[in-house]
């Protein structure tokens, strides 16, 4: 899969936006931030799709405990254990609210695009219901 040119490209969204102790994160993919370039294994394309969610929740002072809901979407839901087997690298109990989205194209040509909710200080309140 080829280079995506980040640099040059004016997206008109934030990548994460406050609205209190609520914080809502846009659409990430599994890209190279630096290189627009992604990988062709979808397992390393979920995980490097992962690092970068992660780096934006971590960026904004929360860590990936405060996600309270998370949407997944992907191009091909033969790769949900693929995904899911990621998806556990980075999350512990109780995992936040999902959606698991079968869609038929993403920006770029990627098979993954996810987006979330973190509130924070919602790790320390965060229970099963």
């Amino acid at each position: 899969m080829g280079a995506v040119e980040l640099s040059s490209a004016k997206f008109p969204f934030s990548t994460a936006l406050w609205m209190g102790d609520t914080c809502s994160i846009s659409g990430h993919l599994g890209i190279d931030l630096a290189t627009g370039a992604g990988p062709d294994d979808p397992e390393a394309e979920a995980r490097l799709m992962m690092e970068n969610f992660r780096s934006t929740i971590v960026g904004a002072g929360m860590s990936m405990d405060d996600l309270v809901s998370v949407e997944v979407f992907c191009t091909d839901l033969a790769l949900f254990a693929t995904f899911n087997a990621v998806y556990l690298e980075f999350l512990t109990e109780p995992y936040p609210a999902r959606a698991f989205i079968g869609i038929k194209d993403l920006l770029f040509a990627r098979r993954f695009e996810i987006l979330g909710t973190a509130i924070q200080g919602a790790a320390a309140g965060k229970r099963r219901g």
